[in-house]
């Protein structure tokens, strides 16, 4: 045999033996470049390893960073870590082939990355933060995260604010970060990543849609007609009404304020209670005193409609809600047609459409029982209907038929046929007066009767 053919096989026998050998040893040892939650395991027997991985955990630092904030080392010890090694290593040296210990020279076997937090590595929570608190202030003049929310800019209108980042810090957040860190064996964490978050950002969907009702509120008017006049709710003041609940970010208006507009609105247009210029048939110019006779802006009906306006966010146009009588679309709640008494002539007049449609003597009211002037309106009308009442004259009650009853007032003063007077006009009132209402002839009562209408003014004047 040749020389270099004994070399040869020499050195297959020595590389045999020393696999062979080495295939022994890592029986027993992990294999070269393993390592255990951050800690070099290569050729140490398990209860070696258990004892080194132990140590180098207590002992290891952490750098305890916050962004720009270095708030000092603590150990993993001091944070309360402990690893089961024993049964995490035993599995990782049963996973081990015995063939491929050679081949661990070129990789690297790592456990404790990737195991799931808890089945490696634990965390005593209140003693890492026990620890944390060693630091000065750690804990201390946190500020928290706030929402997104929805606010006035001047001159730009309503807009989404941006949440903000506080500083506090989410327990439940800083638990697994700390444990996630611990359990790479990291030298190093930035707690700023568990910071408290909040709960409304500004992709929040339902502050989204808020601000666009609020923006449709906000952009739209509402047009009042009163009278032959525009009243016009804009924008300015529309926002001037709007409030946002600081608790739910819900969208209210304040019905006090629009409430108080409505008020300002028949201060300058409502007739009610309001003294009148009349130019008479017989007398002329006279002034008119308050009677039912007006109207005003009912401001509870019309408190609920701009209310619904507004909610709908859409721009209208429209007559307020009117209560009382006279409205016509103009400030001159008597208009053309209406029914005149003149108490000082005795006389009854009734207008349809500016033109006189008959004129007839009447009876007034008695002194004592005098019939009160007012701008009144019609509310009641009845054929035939009995007159029932207290006579303070004679002191008794009565009950009178009459076959034509109109009421003007809410006191009971009313026109009415009266077949009992023995005439009419004059001076007639004064001996055989009313108690307040306007006798009329019973022939001429049913063509007033046809003429009157509910609503139609009734201007008494002396």
């Amino acid at each position: 045999m040749k020389i270099w053919q004994k070399v040869v096989g020499a050195g297959l026998l020595v590389l045999l033996a020393a696999y062979v050998l080495g295939g022994w040893y890592f029986g027993e040892h992990f294999h070269a470049n393993t390592s255990f939650a951050g800690v070099d395991v290569s050729y140490l027997k398990e209860p070696e390893a258990q004892e080194k991985v132990q140590r180098a955990l207590a002992e290891r630092p952490l750098n305890v960073l916050e962004g720009e904030r270095a708030w000092g080392t603590v150990t993993y010890q001091a944070l309360g870590v402990e690893v089961e090694a024993a049964e995490a290593l035993a599995d990782l040296k049963q996973a081990q082939e015995g063939s491929s210990w050679l081949a661990s020279f070129f990789g690297r076997s790592v456990l404790g990355v990737e195991a799931e937090a808890g089945e490696v590595v634990s965390l005593d929570f209140e003693q890492a933060k026990q620890a944390l608190g060693e630091f000065e202030g750690f804990w201390q003049e946190r500020v928290a995260s706030e929402d997104a929310e929805i606010v006035f800019v001047e001159g730009e209108g309503y807009q989404i604010q941006a949440d903000r980042l506080g500083t506090r810090l989410d327990e439940e957040r800083l638990q697994a970060q700390l444990l996630e860190v611990v359990e790479a064996g990291a030298s190093m964490v930035d707690l700023s990543a568990s910071y408290q978050t909040a709960e409304v950002t500004q992709a929040d969907e339902a502050l989204t849609e808020r601000l666009d009702q609020i923006q449709a509120a906000t952009s739209m008017s509402i047009i009042l007609q009163i009278a032959g006049y525009e009243e016009v709710i804009t924008p300015e003041m529309i926002s001037s009404w709007l409030i946002i609940d600081e608790v739910t970010g819900e969208l209210y208006f304040d019905e006090a304020l629009i409430y108080e507009y409505l008020g300002s609105l028949n201060e300058a247009y409502a007739t009610y209670d309001d003294y009148r210029y009349f130019e008479s048939t017989l007398q002329g110019g006279v002034q008119l005193v308050p009677g039912t006779l007006g109207w005003s802006i009912d401001r509870e009906s019309e408190l609920a409609w701009i209310l619904e306006d507004l909610y709908a966010g859409e721009s209208v146009v429209r007559e307020p809600m009117i209560v009382g009588s006279g409205y016509n679309g103009s400030l001159d709640d008597i208009g053309s047609s209406y029914i005149e008494v003149d108490i000082l002539n005795q006389t009854m007049f009734v207008y349809l459409e500016g033109e006189l449609v008959l004129s007839t003597p009447v009876v007034t009211g008695q002194i004592g029982t005098t019939t009160v002037p007012g701008a009144y309106s019609i509310w009641n009308m009845e054929t035939p209907s009995e007159l029932v009442g207290y006579n303070p004259r004679t002191e008794r009650d009565y009950v009178q038929p009459v076959q034509y009853w109109m009421g003007f007032d809410d006191t009971g003063q009313g026109i009415h046929d009266a077949n009992w007077q023995p005439y009419f006009g004059g001076d007639a009132y004064l001996t055989n007066g009313s108690l307040g209402c306007v006798n009329t002839p019973p022939d001429v009562m049913p063509l007033v009767f046809e003429y009157a209408y509910m609503g139609m003014p009734v201007l008494v004047f002396e």
